[in-house]
């Protein structure tokens, strides 16, 4: 019994050995607003996080609401209040099954294009969003994701176009755009 602790005892650090984390210092979202139909406006979220588990290849990318950044203060704070709504929701999750067959036979340098079909949890509502992206092995062994072009995601799908129609009201805007196109840069080591 006891040499059976001990090779357990062992054998746990090595377990989940190869799951990659996401490196939050390398990585980033954006996404992008119009306001009355000319006038678009590059944001981001600034706090995201994500896990590739090894094993199963499931990816998940946690998004940080609040960290919201539009470039105004009042904005993301009408932003988190209104839109959002922070208080309830805090992070919005997009989850996706990998290939990781094909993801540990890339060679360093490899690149390869995938298409992510996942789903996007957000403001207590479900919707699957594709990501087509290029994927790039780096020489440290992380793998480096940028979207090849931008998912685009529809308010009305999570619930979302009542706090726009606030957000316009407050500003007094004719219109805010219920889509938005969505892009990312990720690193995973």
């Amino acid at each position: 019994m006891r040499k059976l602790v001990c090779t357990l005892v062992f054998l746990l650090p090595f377990t989940g050995l190869n799951a990659l984390e996401l490196d939050k210092a390398s990585s980033k979202m954006n996404f992008v607003t119009v306001k009355n139909d000319s006038v678009a406006e590059l944001m981001s979220f600034t706090s995201i996080d994500g896990t590739i588990d090894d094993e199963s290849g499931m990816a998940e990318l946690k998004i940080d609401l609040s960290s919201v950044a539009s470039g105004v203060d009042i904005r993301n704070e009408n932003m988190r209040k209104y839109l959002f709504q922070v208080d309830e929701f805090t992070t919005a999750i997009y989850t996706a099954k990998l290939d990781m067959a094909a993801l540990t036979a890339m060679a360093e340098g490899d690149q390869q294009q995938m298409l992510l079909d996942g789903n996007l949890d957000l403001h207590g509502k479900s919707a699957s969003i594709k990501f087509d992206v290029i994927v790039t092995k780096r020489a440290d062994g992380s793998y480096h994701a940028i979207t090849a072009a931008p998912a685009f995601v529809n308010a009305n799908s999570f619930d979302l176009a009542k706090g726009i129609g606030k957000l316009r009201s407050l500003v007094r805007l004719a219109s805010i755009d219920l889509v938005v196109p969505v892009t990312f840069s990720v690193v995973f080591k």
